[in-house]
């Protein structure tokens, strides 16, 4: 009996051991909970389970190999302090004036749109209120999330193929302007004497020649419940074309992005979707990218090896170290789903967002999946905030004015690169020209492109 009472003792003793050994042993992971310790961290394919939590399903899907696109295998990470992007002062002023004015109206066919709104935030705490609305607060924060008057870029498109071959594709010209609810220091809230346009967006064709002039223009119409205004111009006609809504599911000059992913999240026609909130995350961004990043495109056949890993066969070209330190964004995660009476033929069946809880971004990333519930699509975008003209620059950037944008197509074993050059904003476009309304902001200006 005392034998036996001797081995029991001994036997709880060796297990204390072991459970201090395995608590010592999973000590990174609870320091992975712990968001004040990761500035510094390098996560790496050894590591990367411990920071999971951070990172969306398709990121996760890269680094498990579960899919065909995979991490490079010395794939590093560097994690920054979180720096703050705020939005414009006079952004703020509008949120304050005007959001007690704005509601969500339930639409014949079952979604919501806000109504009532002006300018700035619409739902400045979207949490409060009815819980089974949080999911369409917040996106209506992201659908009327601060833009500029204009921006403008030179984009570049990369293609790579199931065998590795990366082929720079083409160059375009693309042109945001934003025409009414304006929230810009000295710039009317409306832009024109037409306030029935919210935003347009102008995307021609640089290169290759056989493809030059090519135009897409995409207006969206102040009242988000009528149907967008697509047009294309076409060279070899002379002439423009308007397209039907099925174009929205149409790929943009041959790329895995459709017309309805050219918004950096929320879709056209959000009144036909059913929009539930997932909950809080902190989510892994690169945006505070290095600016000399986005000096230029790369070569014909890659991107510039200083700051991007070189791709192949199911291998992405995912930033190197040197192109800018992560940083930890709290964000909302929302999905997006098409009414039933709606999804038939619809390009996906479900979008998962990652909101920017300080400026309503969420483009950084951002998963699509197909009508069977599978990952179809990742995107993940790289960015520099430019300085937006008229305001402090320790006051306000524009979170996705420079960018680097790739579109994962795990299904199709596709991928596409879209790095876009340091972007001109507001006044500093003048000198392009891009504040000209009726050239790069109406159909009469697709009439202009061979003149």
């Amino acid at each position: 009996m005392v034998i036996a009472r001797a081995l029991v003792l001994a036997l709880l003793i060796i297990c204390g051991v072991l459970t201090t050994a395995r608590a010592q042993t999973s000590a990174p992971a609870i320091l992975a909970d712990q968001p004040s310790t990761l500035p510094g961290t390098k996560i790496t394919m050894g590591n990367w389970q411990l920071y999971r939590q951070y990172m969306s399903q398709g990121m996760i899907a890269l680094f498990e190999g579960s899919h065909f696109w995979r991490m490079p295998e010395d794939v590093v990470i560097e994690i920054g302090p979180t720096v703050s992007i705020p939005v414009p002062e006079k952004y703020q002023q509008d949120t304050k004036a005007n959001a007690d004015r704005v509601r969500l109206v339930r639409q014949p066919d079952g979604g919501y749109v806000a109504s009532g709104y002006v300018a700035g935030v619409p739902f400045p705490e979207p949490l409060k209120g009815d819980p089974a609305l949080i999911g369409e607060r917040i996106f209506w924060d992201l659908y009327y999330r601060y833009q500029p008057r204009v921006q403008g870029a030179q984009n570049f498109s990369y293609s790579i193929d199931r065998a590795g071959n990366m082929t720079q594709t083409s160059e375009s010209t693309y042109v945001q302007s934003q025409l009414t609810y304006l929230s810009d220091p000295g710039i009317p809230a409306t832009a024109s004497g037409d306030d029935s346009i919210y935003t347009a967006k102008f995307n021609e064709q640089v290169s290759p020649e056989q493809s030059k002039y090519s135009t897409l223009l995409d207006l969206l119409p102040a009242d988000p419940s009528r149907l967008d205004e697509l047009y294309e111009y076409v060279p070899t006609l002379r002439r423009s074309l308007r397209l039907s809504q099925a174009a929205r599911c149409a790929p943009v000059f041959g790329s895995d992005y459709l017309v309805d992913d050219e918004n950096n999240g929320p879709p056209g026609l959000p009144q036909l979707f059913k929009v539930d909130y997932l909950g809080e995350q902190k989510v892994l961004a690169l945006v505070h990218a290095a600016p000399e990043a986005f000096d230029s495109a790369g070569t014909a056949v890659d991107l510039d090896p200083r700051y991007y890993f070189p791709g192949g066969a199911s291998v992405i070209p995912f930033p190197r170290p040197a192109a800018g330190k992560w940083e930890l964004r709290d964000s909302y995660v929302i999905a997006l789903e098409r009414l039933p009476q709606f999804a038939n033929g619809y390009c996906y069946g479900k979008r998962v967002l990652y909101v920017d809880k300080e400026n309503y971004f969420a483009g950084a990333q951002l998963d699509l999946y197909d009508s069977t519930g599978q990952l179809f699509k990742s995107q993940l975008i790289f960015s520099y905030p430019e300085h937006i003209p008229g305001t402090d620059h320790d006051e306000a950037q524009l979170v996705a004015g420079s960018n680097t944008s790739f579109l994962i197509n795990f299904k199709d074993r596709h991928l596409s690169l879209e790095p876009n050059l340091h972007a001109c904003i507001n006044s500093d476009c003048a000198r392009n020209g891009y504040l000209d309304i009726r050239r790069y902001a109406s159909p009469d200006g697709l009439m202009k492109i061979v003149q």
